[in-house]
């Protein structure tokens, strides 16, 4: 098939606007518990007769401006748009529509009499608007609505009653034949034309029940797999966390012991010296950067809270090797978390921070806060000194690897430096559970 021309492509587009602006305002009809709630139980039933109410009030008001040059009454046509409204507003505040449907069907069934009474009785071409009721009320309210096949087959038998009551010349049935036979055609007529579309409605019933819990199934399905998975997963990172402490941990812990010695025996070395004092240096260094990467697999490290108690306990740890006060202030988040590979960066960007604080800021008070807000989580690190200004011939790689990092990690990044107020802002990306 070729591509769509520029014709067929502005009706599609004029067609999908317009079911777009027909669900906006079925959308407004529909009662608050529902309106953005798809899984409620009673949401298609409700939403079904919201779109049926909407679709037969203008359609209604096509009849009483030809009935009115024809010289017929037109009030029964706008009390049942009236008493639809009403059933529409009860659905959108009250969110039940049994009774004033219920109330809406009793009056139009008088309001249909009444035209039939006038018009020739069971003769009368009036008599099709209960067909057309009858569509209405199964199309609208599934549950119920072909219960109105007996109700119209009373009404077309206290019809044809009146009819033979009044009665008739008989030269007249030469012409529209007896009373019984449109009795008949009409009973006829309503069983089929209702049981048709009852039968209809509920094969679709059955399809959507079908379907519905087929996707229960397959949710609960895909639910137990997930959970296996993410226990096979926790299993995992328990044991490379637990293999990597008792292998890597302890063989860091060797070498800083053998280290140790060696200095001491090269006591008189200064040159060694140094180069096993680097040895010691680097071997503390990992062991602690392996520290991070444990908690990181032991601990719910993409919980934001977490990730701020764990800094905040390094930095408490931290600073009082220095004598510098350090306090902290986070607020309460709702249940969002972090990318999976985001908090082992934003330890190691707090930790380097931390660290300039110390060496280039001669601060005395230190304070780590917390900030939620809509799609992400801001965590700033502020102190009461001044930081040193950069110099332009020296390569500064504790805020060259921030930036990296940041960038590698799209979080934002900012720093201020005054004389006596500086911080660092780290923004990160939060995600729900479901999007994640």
């Amino acid at each position: 098939m070729g591509d769509l021309s520029g014709h067929d492509k502005r009706k599609q587009k004029d067609v999908t606007l317009g079911i777009m602006r027909f669900n906006r305002i079925v959308d407004f009809f529909m009662p608050g518990t529902m309106r953005d709630n798809p899984n409620h139980p009673d949401y298609n039933e409700i939403r079904v007769v919201v779109s049926t109410c909407l679709i037969g009030m203008p359609l209604m008001l096509l009849f009483p401006p030809v009935l009115y040059y024809m010289d017929k009454p037109i009030s029964g046509f706008i009390i049942n748009d009236v008493l639809v409204m009403i059933t529409l507003l009860c659905i959108k505040f009250f969110g039940h529509y049994r009774i004033p449907m219920s109330i809406t069907a009793l009056v139009t069934y008088f309001i249909i009499y009444g035209w039939i009474e006038n018009s020739g009785l069971i003769y009368s071409p009036n008599i099709s608007l209960l067909h057309m009721y009858l569509l209405c009320a199964i199309w609208a309210d599934k549950r119920y609505g072909w219960w109105l096949i007996f109700s119209n087959l009373m009404l077309f038998g206290f019809i044809y009653y009146q009819t033979t009551e009044v009665g008739m010349d008989a030269d007249l049935y030469r012409i529209v034949d007896r009373p019984l036979y449109p009795l008949v055609m009409n009973c006829l007529i309503t069983i089929f034309f209702g049981g048709f579309l009852a039968y209809l409605q509920l094969d679709q019933e059955r399809d959507r029940i079908k379907i519905r819990e087929l996707q229960d199934h397959k949710i609960t399905m895909l639910d137990k797999a997930v959970k296996k998975r993410t226990e096979q997963l926790s299993t995992m990172r328990e044991s490379i966390a637990t293999d990597f402490h008792d292998e890597t941990g302890n063989m860091l812990s060797a070498i800083t012991r053998q280290a140790s010695l060696l200095k001491q025996k090269l006591g008189d070395h200064p040159q060694a010296g140094q180069i096993v004092e680097n040895i010691i240096s680097n071997s503390n260094a990992l062991y602690a950067s392996s520290k991070d990467f444990l908690w990181h697999l032991n601990h719910d490290g993409d919980n934001p809270q977490e990730l701020f108690d764990y800094l905040t306990a390094y930095g408490q740890l931290y600073y009082n090797q220095f004598d510098i006060s350090f306090s902290s202030i986070g607020d309460q988040c709702p249940e969002v978390q972090f990318a999976p590979s985001a908090a082992l960066n934003v330890i190691y960007i707090f930790k380097e921070a931390m660290t300039n604080v110390v060496k280039h800021s001669g601060a005395k008070e230190v304070v780590f806060k917390m900030h939620c807000y809509a799609d992400q989580i801001s965590y700033i690190l502020h102190d009461n000194g001044s930081w040193s200004d950069e110099d332009p011939t020296r390569e500064h790689y504790g805020l060259g690897n921030i930036n990296k990092r940041c960038e590698k990690n799209c979080f934002g990044f900012n720093l201020f430096k005054q004389p006596a107020n500086t911080y660092i802002e780290i923004s990160v990306p939060t995600f729900t559970a479901a999007n994640l």
